[in-house]
């Protein structure tokens, strides 16, 4: 609705717009917060036409005379001014050559018409302001567009600079209004069609009634920079959650409640955690000696006999302490009959050569184990036999 009024109001305050648009400050890109209307700089958004075309005259006796000697040249020559997407001002000088036909008045010539009219011709040089309005910007939002109707409406001051027989020498007022249509070729760019509709005052033709043209005008447009717009940047607001229902807080205020008894819960556990004496973990007795066996095999190597003969010796000096001797075998290779047989075989071995040096049976005592021997995550440190202390 706001919209659609603020059309109404362009056609009817041609006057008063310009006034208060001059006085508008001049700062940068702004918001109004009302209407959220992009406001720019005075020195943006400038631009300058030149076009041309027809005009065809609709004066008071102008029907009388054929289509054809109707139809005159008309040029304009206007700068823009955009204050916003949505509207703008724009000055300059056109002229028109005005022609038709008249019983009598300014700019008659000596030829006549077969029907009695005299043929009227004279011209006009025209300064004229003009309020205009983007109607898609003002209905659509701004953005940069291929077309933009605009709709505008203005007031001259047309000056006679020639035409045939008597003319008037003097000032006069005109009013005018019409659609400028706008098709964009770059961002610097475009093209026009300016539909436009004059009324002029009498005394230009001294025909006792005003004087009418209908124009079209083709046209290219300038832009200077700076051309865009700086749209407003409007802060995302989250809504506002409402009051919790009696029943939603008493829920969370249990969970409160909740939640602190199992704080002061962690509390005391932490605390005691802190004045509980640490735990001595037993550490794992290592083994007195280790011999490794090559792949599915039980048989000693002569380094391993050196390596025996002088744990033989360190036995037998503590003949009161016994050894066990454990047979191990990877799990990787294999199946797990044969490998309980090479674990068997592999503590033999060891206990065989230990014996043979001298070492009393009864300090050794053998068996067999299935769990991994390596630390590294090596299998292949599996396929050993150890010496260790008996417990």
């Amino acid at each position: 609705m706001k919209k659609t009024v603020f059309a109404a109001l362009l056609m009817t305050t041609a006057v008063a717009t310009p006034a208060m648009l001059a006085a508008a400050p001049q700062e940068e890109a702004k918001t109004e917060p009302s209407k959220e209307i992009v406001l720019n700089s005075f020195k943006d958004n400038w631009m300058i036409s030149l076009e041309g075309g027809a005009d065809f005259s609709l004066g008071r006796f102008d029907s009388h005379a054929a289509f054809g000697k109707r139809i005159a040249p008309v040029f304009g020559l206007n700068v823009e001014k955009w204050f916003s997407p949505v509207i703008g001002l724009r000055l300059g000088a056109d002229y028109y050559g005005l022609k038709g036909a008249a019983l009598w008045g300014n700019g008659i010539g000596g030829e006549k018409f077969d029907n009695g009219y005299y043929k009227q011709s004279y011209a006009l040089v025209t300064p004229a302001l003009d309020v205009m309005g983007d109607l898609a910007s003002l209905f659509c939002g701004y953005r940069e567009r291929v077309y933009s109707p605009i709709l505008y409406i203005g007031m001259g001051i047309p000056v006679v600079v020639a035409g045939d027989g008597t003319t008037v020498d003097g000032v006069n007022m005109g009013m005018r209004g019409g659609l400028l249509n706008r098709f964009r070729l770059s961002d610097a760019w475009a093209i026009n069609l300016d539909l436009r509709f004059d009324v002029l005052e009498a005394t230009i033709a001294d025909e006792g009634n005003h004087a009418k043209t209908f124009s079209a005008l083709v046209g290219v447009t300038y832009k200077f920079k700076d051309r865009g717009w700086n749209s407003p940047e409007v802060p995302v607001v989250a809504p506002v959650v409402g009051k919790y229902s009696d029943a939603e807080g008493d829920a969370l205020v249990a969970q409160l409640r909740d939640a602190n008894r199992k704080i002061a819960n962690l509390e005391q556990q932490l605390a005691e955690c802190k004045n509980r004496p640490a735990e001595k973990v037993a550490e794992e007795q290592a083994p007195v000696v280790t011999v490794y066996y090559n792949i599915n095999s039980s048989d000693l190597q002569s380094k391993d006999r050196v390596v025996l003969k002088a744990v033989a010796k360190a036995i037998k000096a503590n003949e009161g302490k016994k050894y066990v001797i454990t047979g191990y075998a990877d799990s990787e290779t294999g199946t797990a009959a044969f490998n309980n047989k090479l674990r068997k075989a592999r503590a033999e071995r060891v206990y065989d050569a230990l014996v043979s040096y001298g070492v009393n049976p009864d300090q050794l005592e053998q068996k067999t184990s299935d769990a991994k021997l390596d630390r590294f995550g090596s299998y292949i440190l599996d396929r050993a036999a150890t010496i260790s202390p008996a417990e």
